[in-house]
């Protein structure tokens, strides 16, 4: 065991005491730890040895993976989890202490913490499946200092750059919004430009002749803003309804995907191809929501831009979360991403496929979870998904012009 150095990390941790009763700020003096490796039982720990004398066994990140992807509880686990339920415990954390030894190290990009940040990311994963509030406030508290993809989730924890002054509710013309009086903020993250690959743009062509067939309109306008103008014309036509918006990207989903991809897929994901002949279904099969998340992000670029596997917010595989949503960028309209991507995906993975899936996008960040074998609330019983209209919606004008209201929940 190497020589302990006794140095200090301070750490501000921001404690979600009570999280619907807002943010308490914790400023955390974290005493330095030496850190070794041991053999338990035949198997590699990460040891803490604090200045007083006491020890603690953090398992390895391997031993952490076994743990989670059996769904045990362990007693590392426990520990993280109580040191998160009191502000008066946060200092007993071991997310903590390893973070405060990844700085040591140089940051998560060092070569020496490389299994430091391992055992982090595996404990992470086991917090979020056991204790999700536990899990906020833990992923909160590293806030800048742990890379946003390196989180397994990030549906609830709230973006470095974000600060208290920037939710603040936004007045908004009654007249526009039926009866809803808030603005919704807008994401304040810099726009970011999107690489195109040949894959992107070929799929984004084919997707644009299926919306231009279904619509009988055509913009001028080249790639994705074409794509959204042919949309915006589609959703702001006298008398259109949500329900029409639903079926037109419905049917451009099953057009795009053939008709010989979702009885392949019916088959051997989901399950429920031979539900109508035999009475019942023998699906999702068990790797049916982390095979689709995890083949999804190819085909998926030239809508929404880059995107990733992740977890679900039950810790399980089968997430899938968008970095930076393309469309919700270059339209700013929540009401196209609710009723032309939102549910219409939704509708189309569960009655199309045969597996349910949440979209969950964040209007802050410009993230957008996908958790593909979790079943969606409506979005009016979703505490997470805000009402009224974005701040900076271009389509409001749009329906000033024409003195026609809509809503955008």
């Amino acid at each position: 065991m190497r020589a302990g150095v006794q140095q200090q990390l301070l750490l501000c941790a921001v404690a979600a005491a009570g999280l619907g009763g807002g943010m308490a700020f914790l400023t955390a003096s974290l005493p330095m730890k030496t850190w070794a490796r041991s053999v338990h039982r035949g198997a590699p720990m990460l040891r803490v040895a604090s200045a007083q004398g006491a020890a603690a066994n953090i398992p390895s990140a391997g031993e952490l993976f076994i743990a989670d992807w059996l769904g045990i509880r362990t007693k590392t686990v426990a520990h993280e989890s109580r040191a998160w339920s009191h502000a008066s415990y946060t200092n007993q954390s071991l997310i903590l202490q390893l973070t405060a030894q990844i700085e040591q190290q140089g940051g998560q990009a060092a070569a020496d913490a490389r299994d430091l940040v391992a055992a982090r990311r595996s404990l992470f994963h086991a917090l979020l499946r056991h204790d999700y509030n536990a899990y906020i406030r833990a992923a909160t508290s590293i806030g800048g200092l742990i890379d946003r993809r390196d989180l397994p989730n990030v549906e609830r924890v709230p973006h470095p750059s974000r600060t208290l002054s920037d939710l603040t509710p936004q007045p908004v013309d009654r007249a526009l919004l039926v009866g809803q009086t808030d603005l919704v903020p807008d994401c304040t993250l810099p726009n970011i430009t999107f690489a195109e690959s040949p894959l992107d743009r070929a799929l984004l062509f084919v997707f644009r002749g299926l919306v231009q067939k279904e619509t009988g309109y055509r913009s001028s306008k080249e790639g994705i803003l074409g794509l959204l103008e042919e949309g915006r014309e589609y959703m702001l036509r006298p008398q259109q309804t949500a329900e029409a918006q639903h079926k037109m990207v419905y049917n451009t989903l099953a057009g795009l995907l053939t008709p010989v991809m979702p009885p392949i897929y019916r088959t051997f994901m989901s399950g429920t191809y031979w539900q109508s002949v035999l009475g019942e279904s023998f699906g999702p099969w068990p790797w049916a929501a982390a095979l689709t998340a995890f083949i999804t992000p190819t085909f998926f670029g030239f809508l929404v831009g880059p995107s990733r596997p992740n977890r679900r917010q039950d810790g399980s595989l089968g997430g899938l979360v968008v970095e930076k949503c393309k469309y919700l960028q270059e339209s700013g309209c929540k009401g196209l991403c609710l009723n032309q991507c939102k549910l219409p995906a939704q509708q189309f993975f569960s009655e199309g496929l045969g597996l349910a899936l949440t979209v969950k996008p964040n209007f802050e960040t410009q993230e957008c979870q996908w958790s593909f074998g979790e079943t969606p609330l409506p979005p009016q019983e979703d505490p997470m998904f805000p009402q009224g209209c974005l701040a900076g919606c271009p389509t409001r004008a749009a329906l000033r012009e024409a003195k026609q209201s809509v809503s955008c929940s």
